[in-house]
């Protein structure tokens, strides 16, 4: 990507273009969005709005009460970025998105501090340097160490819940969380999550159990939510679609709406997934029931709504797979007026179109615009 290795005059430059077309916003990712951001970062972000004369978000936010501080930072960088006329707004998840591990190939433990030098060698190597009590003990305390910031949420190993074997050793274990196959065994929860994982040649599937699913977080997401700049989503672009999955947020929140925690009102939660994304967008006649709107619709029933249990799915090309989770409660969709899926089934009625930018956008002004 061009812009990873561009000067920051560039980037702004870049951005500057965005002025020239209306109904536009902007999109930014950089370490910062993780890792906290820099001062270069907030510049960056508020020149770049300015330039464009537009709003810009980055994702994702992520909320954890073992560190308090660090949400903090990232809301108080776009608070920065208002105080000098520009915009950003931050995207935040409303639940914990569901995701698998595997040692075998790259995926977010490698970004564990110092962890990469082990998980990139060759398998032979590394299944010995991971039966290695030395270093299970050096990568155990790095994952443990303040460097591992926001990916210290992977790091509670007994919460880590075993998903497919392939080992005579490991039968029997698909299902069970790490922690009470530790103790059975009289083991550490990282030296049992190890053993597993070479005893299958790194190919278990792993379903972490995140850190940060505790009451005081929720809480303090359940604040974020409200602030004027965070917005609920948060996409990879499909960068990640057999590792994350987080495309059932909208049914999974209403969930947990209305038969769950109850950190949201109904109207709240659908006026967070609809009419806020569709004011930040400037979309035209779209985001609320509303006379001379677009009458795009989703009937759903609130005691069933929800999603379905998580799987992998091996229907890609190659027989790759992707993590999948079914819809649950919907009746009927209606896509400007007609109806598209009904009771599940797709009814052939093809009434969308692709919302291009000024013909059914808006520019939405920025504080120094207004």
């Amino acid at each position: 990507m061009p812009s990873r290795v561009a000067s920051d005059d560039e980037v702004v430059a870049l951005a500057g273009v965005c002025s020239e077309h209306p109904g536009t916003t902007l999109e930014w990712v950089s370490d910062g969005c993780l890792n906290g951001f820099s001062d270069d970062e907030v510049d960056l972000m508020a020149a770049m709005s300015l330039a464009a004369g537009r709003s810009l978000n980055w994702n994702v936010l992520t909320v954890d009460s073992a560190r308090p501080e660090a949400f903090r930072n990232q809301v108080s960088a776009c608070e920065r970025v208002a105080e000098r006329g520009g915009r950003a707004v931050a995207l935040t998840m409303p639940i914990l998105v569901g995701m698998t591990m595997h040692f075998h190939s790259f995926c977010a433990l490698y970004k564990l501090p110092d962890w990469e030098e082990v998980m990139a060698l060759p398998a032979d190597e590394k299944k010995a340097r991971l039966a290695d009590p030395e270093v299970r003990r050096f990568l155990e305390r790095r994952a443990a160490s303040p460097e591992a910031g926001v990916f210290s949420r992977l790091t509670g190993w007994g919460r880590y819940r075993v998903g497919e074997t392939f080992s005579e050793e490991n039968a029997g274990l698909e299902g069970q969380l790490v922690g009470d196959i530790a103790r059975e065994r009289g083991q550490r929860d990282f030296y049992t999550l190890l053993d597993i994982v070479v005893a299958d040649d790194l190919r278990t599937v792993l379903w972490p159990g995140p850190t940060d699913d505790d009451p005081a977080s929720w809480l303090m997401r359940q604040t974020v939510w409200d602030h004027e700049h965070v917005m609920i989503g948060g996409s990879d672009a499909g960068a990640h679609l057999d590792r994350m999955a987080g495309a059932s947020y909208p049914t999974e929140w209403l969930a947990d709406c209305l038969r769950g925690q109850g950190l949201a009102s109904l109207e709240q939660a659908v006026a967070h997934m609809t009419d806020i994304p569709a004011r930040y967008f400037g979309l035209v006649g779209r985001g609320r029931i509303a006379k001379g709107f677009h009458a795009d619709l989703v009937v759903f029933d609130p005691d069933t709504i929800g999603a379905g249990e998580l799987r992998l799915h091996h229907d890609l090309p190659g027989d790759s797979p992707r993590l999948y989770a079914r819809a649950e409660g919907i009746h009927k969709v209606f896509v400007n007026g007609a109806l598209a899926i009904d009771d599940g089934e797709v009814t052939g009625s093809l009434p969308g179109v692709v919302l291009r930018s000024g013909s059914y956008t808006k520019t939405v002004p920025i504080p120094a615009g207004s």
